[in-house]
């Protein structure tokens, strides 16, 4: 591997598991303690981004967990893994993190409780999921 695709990679895993996970947790707790009295579009679309980047969080979850109860089938079955069903769950859950991303980014312009959380949550997890398609 050359040094530009080590730091590549290394970005991408820590928007991934470090990013991702510490902005959608603080988002939520800070969401929970500061919400708007008055919805502004600003406000609301960075709600909506983040409330999707959640959702591609919890598919990225169920995934993990279906693929680790042998959900996508092993050697063990005398039959190769199901390569098509995971790359279109990763396909849809890279949908959602660009849709997120893109509410997200919209709702930037404005304070809003969630303003910066969303963003980040949002491209942590299309990180996420640009990181899935190097599986196996």
């Amino acid at each position: 591997m050359t040094p530009a695709s080590t730091i590549f990679f290394a970005l991408l895993f820590g928007l991934a598991y470090l990013i991702a996970p510490t902005m959608l947790v603080w988002g939520w707790v800070r969401w929970s303690k500061d919400r708007p009295r008055s919805w502004t579009f600003f406000s609301t679309l960075s709600f909506v981004g983040f409330g999707i980047a959640t959702s591609s969080a919890l598919y990225a979850i169920w995934i993990i967990l279906y693929a680790g109860s042998n959900g996508f089938g092993t050697a063990f079955d005398h039959y190769a893994p199901d390569y098509d069903a995971f790359y279109r769950c990763v396909v849809r859950g890279m949908i959602l993190s660009f849709v997120g991303t893109v509410f997200a980014i919209g709702g930037i312009f404005r304070r809003g409780p969630v303003r910066w959380q969303a963003p980040a949550s949002a491209v942590g997890t299309l990180a996420f999921w640009l990181l899935a398609t190097t599986w196996p």
